[in-house]
């Protein structure tokens, strides 16, 4: 089965981020592909490589990143939500007159498009929030 993932609950404040990993990898242990994780609303901060967790808290985007290359799982970040909270790739920041970026190279910023069309061809959509 082909599943996407949207997480839409912020780094710290939710549990969402790491739920959706640690369910992620349960259905790869069973056979399913993940085909995407889109990040949304403020799930985009699982994206900020500028977050300094304590040594026992999760590490969102490192954590999200050894996931994506072990299972070639790519990781989605929506353009507006991000840009809204202040999560910007090189590009965004330049564009934006901004002297920093702060999204884990891992992460790839795109429209919603993305998961709307990602929708479509997987068997299931989960979310956590």
């Amino acid at each position: 089965m082909q599943i996407n993932l949207l997480v839409t609950g912020d780094a710290f404040s939710s549990q969402a981020g790491q739920s959706a990993l640690q369910f992620a990898r349960a259905a790869i242990a069973r056979g399913h592909q993940i085909t995407q994780v889109f990040f949304y609303q403020d799930g985009v901060t699982q994206a900020s490589d500028a977050q300094v967790p304590l040594a026992d808290e999760f590490d969102a985007p490192h954590a999200w990143s050894r996931f994506a290359r072990q299972h070639d799982v790519r990781l989605v970040v929506c353009v507006s939500a991000a840009e809204r909270r202040g999560v910007l790739n090189q590009e965004q920041a330049i564009d934006a007159g901004k002297t920093v970026f702060n999204v884990h190279p891992d992460f790839h910023i795109e429209g919603l498009g993305v998961m709307h069309d990602a929708s479509f061809t997987a068997d299931r959509t989960v979310t956590f929030k």
